[in-house]
C-alpha cells in the first residue's frame, strides 16, 4: 500500500536523523499509545547501544510482557501462543528500528511492554524503564470534518477531513460523499498515532444546498466512522414564478404574490408590464378593477447573490360576449352573407335566426382567434332582418343585422326572366307561321249585301279575294276583287279583322 511505503520512508529517515552511534544504551518509546480493536497498533521504537553497527544476524530484539510472556522474537518459534501471526518488527534493528506492529490488536493486549536487544557476542539489554502500555478502544474518534459555513454557488470550495490512528502502515480508508478532487498527508503526533488529513475540492452549485456532506474512515479489521453536515450554498433567486387566481372577473380585483427560490431569500419584489413599467414593489401586488384585456405582468425577485424575473402571465379575465359594430350582412343577387364578430372569454356559443328563435341557422363557418369569434352565415334569406346571438357562462348579448336588398340588381333579373319570355314566344310564333306557309293557298270570300244599290231584282255579287297573309289576326293590306263575281255580303273566313282597299 502507498500509505506503507510513505510510514516506512518516514520511519528511516526519522531513525537516521534521532539515532546516531553512541556509548550507551538507550531507547525512545512513548509511554502509551492508543489502539482501536481489531484494528493494528504500533508502537513507535528508536534503539541505541554502544558500539559500531551491527550486522542484522548478530542482532535478536525481543518484546515481552512483566509476565515474561513473548510478544515477538526474531525466532518466530518462540512467540507466545497468544501472539502468534500478530507481531512483527517494522523496519529493522541494524538500523536501530525496534517498532513493534501488533495486528490485529486485541483487548487483552493492553501491556505493559517491555523491549530487550540481545547482540552477537557482546551484551544483552532490556529497557525495563521504558515500559509502553496500550489503550485499546473499541470504537474510533469520529473525524473531524470543516466546511465553511456558507459556500458560494459556481465558486470553488475545499472541505478538510481529519482522523486520528495509530496503525502506520495500513491506515484507514477515507471516502467522500461528494465527487470532487481529493488529496491526503499524514503526519505523526504524540502516543504513538498519527492525523490524516484529507482534502476535497468541488465547485457547489444549487442542488447541493442542504445535501449531506460526510466523510467516512474505513480502518483495518473492517469498523468505521463517519463524519456529516449540512451544506449551506447561498445562490441567486431561482424559479420565479406569479402566482394568482385561476380566474378573475372583469371589474373585480386580484391578489398577486411572487415565488421565488434562493438562498438567502429574496429581500425585495419589484412588479413590471411586459413592456418593462415599474407599477409596484413588494412581494404581494393587489390589481384592482381588472379590464377583459390587460398587459402582461411579471415580478423580479432580489437576494444578496443576484436576481430573476418570472414570464410574464396573461391574466385569465372572464367577461360576457360583446357583438362587434363590424358585424353586418352583404347580398349578392339572391344569396346573403352575414358576419358576426364576438369578444368574449371564454368563448361564446353563438346562433342565428329570422324571426323564430326556435329555428336555429346553421352557420357555415366559424373562426377563433383567441378572444374573438367570427361567425359566418351564407345562404338565402327569406327575410330583411338576422339574428346572432352570443352566450357564455358570464351572461349574453344579441345583434339584429339588416339584410340588404340590392334594386338594380332585381330589376336586371326582371329584365332577364322578361326577355327569356319574349323569346320563348318568337320561337313558339316561328314554329306555328312555318306550319301555316305549308298549306295550299285557299280563297276568302267575302259576302255584302248592299243597300241602296241598282241591281236586278234578286241578283247577288260574288267576290273573291285573295289573301297573302296566313294565319294574321290583323292583317293590312290590299286585295283585289273581281266585280262581276262581288255580292253585296263578305265574309272573311281566315283572320278576326281585315282592312283592305279593293
Amino acid at each position: 500500500m502507498p500509505f506503507c511505503w510513505l510510514y516506512l520512508c518516514i520511519y528511516s529517515l526519522w531513525f537516521k536523523v534521532s539515532v546516531a552511534k553512541g556509548d550507551s544504551w538507550h531507547l525512545e518509546v512513548p509511554p502509551s499509545v492508543v489502539g482501536l480493536e481489531g484494528s493494528c497498533v504500533v508502537i513507535p521504537c528508536l534503539l541505541s547501544y554502544p558500539g559500531p553497527d551491527r550486522k542484522a544476524s548478530d542482532l535478536t530484539g525481543i518484546w515481552f510482557t512483566d509476565s515474561n510472556e513473548i510478544v515477538y522474537h526474531s525466532s518466530t518459534t518462540k512467540i507466545s501462543t497468544n501472539f502468534q501471526h500478530r507481531t512483527s518488527l517494522l523496519g529493522e534493528l541494524r538500523h536501530r528500528n525496534c517498532s513493534l506492529k501488533i495486528s490485529p490488536l486485541q483487548h487483552t493486549d493492553s501491556g505493559p511492554f517491555t523491549f530487550r536487544i540481545e547482540i552477537e557476542d557482546f551484551n544483552k539489554y532490556s529497557f525495563t524503564k521504558n515500559k509502553v502500555s496500550i489503550t485499546v478502544k473499541d470504537t474510533p474518534e469520529p473525524p473531524t470534518l470543516s466546511v465553511e459555513q456558507r459556500i458560494k454557488s459556481g465558486k470553488k470550495v475545499t472541505t478538510t477531513c481529519t482522523f486520528l490512528h495509530s496503525c502506520p502502515s495500513d491506515p484507514p480508508n477515507l471516502t467522500w460523499s461528494h465527487q470532487g478532487k481529493v488529496s491526503s498527508q499524514s503526519t505523526r503526533q504524540t502516543n504513538g498515532q498519527w492525523k490524516v488529513t484529507s482534502s476535497l475540492s468541488f465547485t457547489p452549485s444549487k442542488r447541493d444546498h442542504e445535501k449531506l456532506l460526510s466523510c467516512t474512515a474505513v480502518f483495518t479489521g473492517g469498523k468505521k466512522v463517519s463524519s456529516i453536515t449540512v451544506l449551506n450554498v447561498t445562490y441567486p433567486p431561482v424559479s420565479v414564478e406569479v402566482i394568482s387566481s385561476s380566474s378573475v372577473q372583469e371589474g373585480d380585483s386580484v391578489e398577486l404574490n411572487c415565488s421565488s427560490d434562493g438562498n438567502p431569500a429574496a429581500h425585495a419584489y419589484r412588479w413590471f408590464t411586459e413592456r418593462g413599467t415599474l407599477v409596484s414593489e413588494g412581494q404581494t401586488y393587489m390589481l384592482k378593477s381588472v379590464k377583459r384585456h390587460p398587459e402582461p405582468i411579471y415580478c423580479t425577485a432580489i437576494n444578496t447573490e443576484g436576481q430573476a424575473s418570472s414570464t410574464p402571465i396573461q391574466l385569465n379575465v372572464l367577461y360576457p360576449p360583446e357583438i362587434k359594430v363590424g358585424s353586418s350582412c352583404t347580398s349578392e343577387i339572391s344569396t346573403a352573407t352575414c358576419l358576426c364578430m364576438v369578444d368574449s372569454h371564454p368563448t361564446s356559443d353563438i346562433k342565428w335566426w329570422t324571426s323564430d328563435p326556435s329555428k336555429v341557422l346553421n352557420s357555415s363557418n366559424t373562426e377563433i382567434h383567441g378572444s374573438l369569434t367570427i361567425v359566418t352565415l351564407q345562404g338565402v334569406l327569406d327575410s330583411n332582418t338576422v339574428h346572432c346571438h352570443a352566450s357564455n357562462s358570464q351572461g349574453n348579448s344579441t345583434m339584429t343585422l339588416r339584410v340588404p336588398h340590392n334594386g338594380k340588381l332585381v330589376y336586371t333579373a326582371v329584365a332577364v326572366s322578361v326577355f327569356l319570355v319574349v323569346i320563348t314566344g318568337l320561337t313558339v310564333w316561328m314554329v306555328k307561321r312555318s306550319h301555316v306557309s305549308s298549306k295550299t293557298e285557299e280563297p276568302v270570300t267575302h259576302r255584302k249585301t248592299e243597300e241602296n244599290v241598282t241591281s236586278q231584282p234578286g241578283s247577288e255579287r260574288d267576290c273573291k279575294a285573295y289573301s297573302t297573309y296566313g294565319g294574321s289576326q290583323n292583317v293590312y293590306g290590299n286585295m283585289t276583287l273581281e266585280e262581276e263575281q262581288c255580292s253585296d255580303t263578305y265574309e272573311v273566313t281566315d283572320g278576326d279583322a281585315v282592312y283592305a282597299n279593293m
